[in-house]
């Protein structure tokens, strides 16, 4: 009874009715203190102003500056040199190769800014490379620390190094590791004066030429100096990300390199090794500091072999001990940088005399068939001041009665004296008619081989020997210049063309290296046409008897060491007089050509110190013309 009184004084709310009741709503809630809603609300206004205020600081008071750091930190380009183009001989052997390499580089803009963190990624970079810190430091010292532009610490990194490297590169900023590639020549030594080397560009490489960067390699001498910008190919260029750090995270390729074009030489590859140790060999066993010799197409001035000793490895450029070794080089005082062929200034010696003979020919001042006395072994000369003073100018040896062909052969001084500077009844040329021809065959001014450093040689003059001794020009100055003593300088590359003129029947040819230019197709980009200096320097009627000469020397003259060969050839030795430290030496020397009835190949070849050509020069050049020979067989026996 209790229990139904109680239900009906019981109010039961339906849900519809609290929304449709307030004070029925209002039955249902619990109190909440105005206090805690005013805390919550303040709470909410102080991290939405603290929101808004950062925002406020980093986009509009700090926005450039993030912008800015924002763009230096997110995706750098850069260049990277592309492999250079392959230098081959003319049988298409590989005389260069690129060979990958991977080189530690620096964007100095990115290194630690505190002197502590410097010291302490110093540290670590010595270590890991096996350097010394003070050969670290030094170099990062020394660099724009405003650059982004990349430049190389160490080159050829080990395996060791690059797994090291790999591990704690994300804790050293301002480096990356670049995939390139390195000049490496297989032969070495052998192409060293021809083919030059690469090295590091320099402030001036960069002045001069903006397609280069801090990193890049550029050809420092011989062909890869001569034939650079083809060679060279176009940069690839790289994408470096890195973070705000400065550490690079990723490197990407965004273009690819296009190597460089090729180069296909005149040079004869298996030649110019044997030439190379036919020499040294000759060089070991007469003790000599230097020589030098060069063979050459003598209808096309196309050069088959050119060689320079000493010489050295063209590969110690592309590693790190480049600077001990290339000192080492630089102090050597016989010189493995010069190249003697085109630069080296030798006294000619009896080489000169035939173009002496060929020029007495042109100017018909001399009969070539007329004997002239040469019994005593040598003539007398008065002072023209003082008749009580006689000069004395010797032969090597009394020759007797002697024309032009016999003289050659034998090397007469006394006839070239004669035909020269004149003696009694023989007019003679005179220096100025002398120095006429002589510079028509190509002597004096250099000949615009394809190599850079060419010097040209020095045929005296009355002019110069005033300007230069403060002296008058005498008779006796004309003697020394027709048998190639006094002041004459030659070199051997102006003797060999010479000789090939001579031999050709007087055409002086441009000397040329390189034979085409392909790309990496293999397609010709340009090839070069043999190119003629001079032509018809003399009748070849009258050049015929100064090879007839050439030839008398090998039957019966000082290069009888070639009479066995099994193919005719003609030339003529020189043993040139040099001082050094007051004890005369004399230059072996000896230039030819082969076959004799229709030459094709011209030789110059000069031993310094070693004594006498014809013990010296000629035994190697013995060596050239079995080889052609033996190349040859079939064309020289048909």
């Amino acid at each position: 009874m209790l229990r139904n009184l109680l239900r009906k004084n019981h109010v039961e709310i339906e849900p519809e009715e609290i929304l449709l009741d307030k004070e029925a709503a209002a039955k249902l809630e619990i109190p909440i203190e105005r206090t805690g809603i005013f805390t919550i609300f303040i709470i909410t206004i102080m991290i939405l102003t603290l929101f808004l205020a950062r925002a406020f600081w980093l986009q509009i008071w700090q926005g450039a500056y993030y912008a800015l750091k924002a763009s230096e930190n997110s995706v750098r380009f850069y260049y990277n040199q592309a492999p250079r183009g392959i230098v081959y001989d003319r049988n298409n052997k590989v005389l260069t190769l690129d060979v990958p390499s991977l080189n530690l580089l620096i964007i100095p803009a990115d290194l630690p800014k505190k002197k502590e963190d410097l010291d302490n990624w110093t540290q670590q970079i010595s270590k890991i490379l096996g350097k010394n810190n003070a050969e670290v430091a030094d170099f990062t010292k020394n660099l724009n620390k405003n650059s982004t532009e990349p430049i190389s610490l160490n080159l050829n990194l080990d395996q060791a190094a690059l797994i090291e490297l790999e591990t704690h590169l994300p804790n050293l900023p301002g480096l990356f590791i670049s995939k390139e590639t390195k000049r490496n020549y297989p032969e070495g030594s052998y192409f060293s004066h021809l083919i030059g080397h690469t090295g590091k560009v320099t402030v001036d490489d960069l002045k001069a030429d903006s397609y280069y960067s801090l990193s890049d390699f550029i050809g420092k001498d011989g062909l890869e100096a001569q034939y650079e910008k083809e060679l060279r190919g176009v940069p690839a260029k790289i994408a470096i990300s890195v973070n705000s750090d400065n550490t690079v995270l990723k490197t990407l390729m965004a273009e690819e390199a296009q190597p460089g074009n090729n180069l296909i030489l005149n040079i004869d590859g298996d030649l110019q090794k044997l030439l190379t140790d036919a020499i040294y060999a000759k060089m070991v066993q007469t003790n000599a500091p230097g020589a030098a010799a060069v063979v050459l197409d003598a209808k096309s001035g196309k050069i088959l072999s050119l060689v320079s000793l000493p010489n050295f490895d063209n590969n110690i450029f592309n590693n790190n001990l480049r600077n001990k070794t290339y000192q080492e080089l630089i102090n050597n005082k016989n010189r493995p940088f010069f190249n003697r062929v085109i630069s080296g200034f030798y006294p000619a010696g009896s080489t000169i005399k035939p173009f002496i003979a060929s020029a007495a020919l042109a100017e018909n001042t001399i009969d070539p068939n007329y004997k002239i006395d040469d019994t005593l072994g040598y003539i007398t000369v008065p002072n023209e001041y003082n008749p009580e003073i006689t000069y004395v100018f010797h032969d090597w040896r009394p020759q007797g009665f002697v024309d032009m062909r016999r003289a050659l052969a034998v090397s007469a001084n006394v006839y070239f004296y004669e035909i020269g500077g004149g003696y009694k009844n023989v007019k003679g040329l005179g220096i100025d008619r002398i120095e006429k021809y002589l510079k028509l065959f190509g002597f004096g001014p250099p000949l615009g081989i394809d190599l850079p450093g060419e010097a040209g040689g020095l045929i005296p003059n009355p002019a110069w020997k005033k300007a230069i001794k403060h002296e008058n020009w005498y008779t006796g100055d004309t003697y020394n210049v027709s048998i190639g003593q006094g002041d004459v300088i030659i070199t051997p590359l102006q003797l060999v063309s010479a000789m090939a003129a001579v031999a050709n029947g007087g055409t002086l040819w441009q000397p040329k290296i390189v034979l085409k230019i392909t790309d990496s197709n293999n397609k010709t980009i340009e090839e070069f046409k043999p190119e003629i200096i001079r032509t018809n320097l003399v009748d070849n009627g009258k050049l015929e008897i100064v090879r007839e000469g050439l030839r008398d020397a090998v039957t019966e003259g000082s290069v009888y060491l070639l009479k066995d060969l099994p193919i005719k050839v003609a030339g003529k030795t020189g043993t040139a007089q040099v001082y050094s430290n007051l004890n005369k030496k004399t230059n072996a020397w000896f230039t030819g050509f082969a076959p004799y009835e229709d030459p094709q190949i011209a030789i110059a070849i000069v031993i310094e110190g070693a004594g006498e050509g014809s013990t010296a020069a000629v035994p190697v050049a013995k060596e050239v013309f079995q080889w052609y020979y033996n190349q040859n067989y079939d064309k020289l026996n048909k």
